[in-house]
C-alpha cells in the first residue's frame, strides 16, 4: 500500500543526488585527462587520486579540520557582522529618502572597490591576526547586502504598502508583514553575494595578515614546498563549504519563506 510513495521518494532522491554529483564527475574526468596528457608534470598538476589521498591524510591527522574550523569561525563572525549592518543600512535606504540621498553615493563608490584593497589599511589600523581579518570580511560582505536589500525594498509594490496602511497597519507591522517578506528574495541574493565576497577576501587575508592557522595559511604554506595536492585539498574544502552553505542554509531558508509564500518557484 505504501510502496508507491516510497518508491517515488527514493527515485526523486536518487535523481537529485545524480544531478548534484554529475557536474563533479565531469570535472573529475576532464581533470584526470589533462593531468595524464597535459603539459604539466605530476608535481604541479596531480591526478585525482593524489589529491584525494592528500585530502584523506590531512583529515585523518586533524590538520585540515583544524584549519577549516578556524577559517569558518572568522567567516561566521565577519559575515554576521556584515549581514546585520548591510541589511540595516539597506532597509534604511529603501524606506527613507534622507538615508538614500546620504548613503547612495558612499555605497556606489565603495561597492566596486575590491575588499582586498583595504587589507593594508586594516592591518595598519588593527594590527595582525584575527581582528583585521574578521573586520575586513564584514566590511567586504556589507556592500552586496546593502545594494540588494535596498533594491529589494524599493521593489516592494506600493499597492501592498497602501493596502496595509488602509487596513491600519503600524510601521512595525508594515515592516514585518509587507516590506521584509517582499524584499526577502533580494536580501537572500545579497547575502549569497556577500558570502562569496567574504570567502574570497578571507582566504586572501589569511595569507597576508600573519594568522597562525587557517585554510589560506595552509594553501600559502603548501606553495613554499610545491605541495600542490595539499593546496588543492584546501581549495576543495573551500568549495565544499560553499556548496554546503548553499544547500543546507540558503536553499532551506528560501524553501520555508519565499518559496512557501509563492514568491519564488523551485
Amino acid at each position: 500500500m505504501f510502496r508507491a510513495p516510497t518508491t517515488l521518494y527514493l527515485r526523486g532522491a536518487a535523481l537529485a543526488l545524480a544531478q548534484l554529483v554529475l557536474p563533479f564527475v565531469v570535472v573529475a574526468i576532464l581533470w584526470e585527462g589533462f593531468a595524464i596528457f597535459g603539459p604539466f608534470p605530476p608535481r604541479l598538476f596531480p591526478r585525482i587520486e593524489t589529491i584525494v589521498a592528500a585530502f584523506v591524510r590531512l583529515i585523518v591527522t586533524g590538520i585540515l579540520p583544524l584549519h577549516a574550523f578556524e577559517t569558518l569561525l572568522r567567516l561566521a563572525a565577519g559575515f554576521v557582522l556584515g549581514s546585520v549592518v548591510g541589511v540595516t543600512v539597506g532597509m534604511l535606504m529603501g524606506r527613507y529618502r534622507w538615508a538614500e540621498d546620504l548613503l547612495v553615493p558612499v555605497v556606489s563608490v565603495g561597492n566596486p572597490i575590491p575588499g582586498l584593497a583595504y587589507a593594508p589599511l586594516f592591518v595598519l589600523w588593527f594590527g595582525l591576526g584575527n581582528l583585521p581579518a574578521v573586520l575586513l570580511v564584514g566590511f567586504s560582505a556589507t556592500f552586496p547586502v546593502v545594494v540588494n536589500t535596498w533594491t529589494g525594498v524599493k521593489a516592494v509594490k506600493s499597492i501592498w504598502i497602501r493596502a496595509a496602511e488602509t487596513m491600519g497597519a503600524t510601521d512595525g507591522q508594515l515592516f514585518r508583514k509587507v516590506v521584509l517578506p517582499g524584499a526577502l528574495p533580494y536580501v537572500l541574493t545579497g547575502l549569497r553575494l556577500g558570502l562569496a565576497r567574504a570567502w574570497r577576501v578571507l582566504i586572501a587575508v589569511e595569507m597576508l595578515t600573519s594568522v597562525s592557522i587557517g585554510l589560506g595559511w595552509l594553501i600559502f604554506g603548501a606553495r613554499e614546498f610545491l605541495n600542490t595536492d595539499v593546496m588543492l585539498a584546501g581549495i576543495a574544502v573551500i568549495g565544499l563549504v560553499g556548496l554546503g552553505l548553499e544547500k543546507l542554509v540558503f536553499e532551506r531558508v528560501e524553501k520555508f519563506t519565499v518559496v512557501r509564500w509563492g514568491m519564488l518557484e523551485r
